[in-house]
């Protein structure tokens, strides 16, 4: 390739929808943390039939929302705006978010409630959720100390096992089946070792995961990645979130190399890369390189309740084609350096051949 990634000296990768397709775990623990907090707190019942993945999908497209509990708090937060305060419909409630999104900008959930209060009184609420707080007080019997909207998200996604395990306390309000279970694997082995032949082994990974929820879906495969390439977020303070490029800059470092090719599939990662290459000299360069699709065939996980006849199926497949296409359309807008459709092309498009 002629544009300078042919000379990239490592290759670091975001996780989630570009080597694990999350549509029913992280996703999903989106919508069950949005429907439980309506439903429990405020007496609002959204139903399944809510168009909950264009919202995600948009939210993420402003480029603030890497941080998934920070999505499911800027959804809560705008459905009652416009349910429990200025008594909408659904209609209407559809049509005031698509507006509240177009002013957005890459602070995330602050943007959300700076746009709110603009429009009305939404700050008691916003005192009320008291967000982002604590996902769980390890010291706190009571939970006094604990955020709700953090804690049931990750309850509800990590399962009573790994929650324990990642916080050091025992789950208060979830104790079904743990979404990350259902976790897909994109990447493929046999692209894991293409790419590490390529790179010399120059593998990393820099994700909003923590590392027992990358280690538990990764498994084997986290062999492949260097351990000081590899930065879990939900590890690190919020203020080193994407797109601040702090993770970039240590991993650079931490490899001691000049350039590398970042592979994302969020217009946050975008501007982490745009970020860094903006910080440094001429000599250190980061290529991105934007996954559009949306992760693998539908079909192959079908457990999940929205998938229980031919015709939600369709509908599902047609609303996850057209978020690709509006994704491939933003990164090509945006210059992104690759485009590519799954993680798995990859090794084609870099010219890899097997020896």
């Amino acid at each position: 390739m002629s544009n300078g990634i042919d000379e990239c000296e490592a290759i670091i990768f975001d996780i989630d929808g570009v080597l694990v397709d999350v549509r029913r775990s992280y996703n999903e623990a989106i919508i069950k943390t949005v429907q439980l907090i309506l439903k429990d707190s405020y007496d609002i019942k959204i139903s399944n039939e809510f168009p909950f993945e264009k919202l995600i999908s948009k939210l993420r497209n402003t480029g603030g929302f890497n941080n998934d509990i920070d999505t499911a708090y800027a959804i809560i937060l705008i459905i009652l705006h416009c349910i429990l305060i200025n008594k909408m419909n659904i209609e209407k409630t559809l049509v005031t978010f698509d507006k509240v999104v177009e002013k957005l900008d890459d602070k995330g959930k602050d943007s959300v409630e700076k746009e709110l209060e603009s429009m009305g009184d939404i700050r008691t609420i916003i005192n009320e959720l008291s967000y982002p707080g604590h996902a769980a007080a390890k010291n706190d019997d009571d939970g006094n100390d604990e955020n709700v909207i953090s804690t049931l998200f990750n309850e509800i996604f990590y399962g009573p096992v790994l929650f324990k395990k990642r916080f050091d306390r025992e789950s208060r309000y979830y104790f079904e089946k743990p979404l990350i279970s259902n976790d897909i694997l994109i990447i493929k082995e046999e692209t894991i070792k293409k790419l590490s032949q390529r790179f010399n082994g120059n593998l990393g990974l820099i994700s909003g995961r923590s590392k027992v929820a990358s280690y538990f879906t990764l498994g084997n495969f986290m062999k492949y990645f260097k351990d000081n390439a590899c930065i879990f977020l939900e590890d690190e303070k919020r203020e080193f979130s994407k797109p601040n490029a702090y993770s970039l800059h240590r991993v650079l470092d931490n490899l001691g190399l000049k350039s590398a090719l970042y592979v994302g599939d969020s217009i946050a990662d975008l501007l982490m890369v745009e970020n860094f290459n903006g910080q440094v000299n001429k000599k250190s360069k980061v290529f991105f390189c934007g996954v559009y699709g949306e992760g693998v065939d539908r079909n192959i996980s079908s457990e999940s309740e929205h998938d229980d006849n031919n015709t939600t199926t369709a509908t599902h497949e047609a609303c996850e084609n057209n978020l690709s296409k509006i994704k491939e359309e933003i990164l090509r807008s945006k210059n992104a350096d690759l485009i590519i459709e799954n993680v798995n092309d990859l090794p084609n498009i870099l010219n890899i051949t097997k020896n």
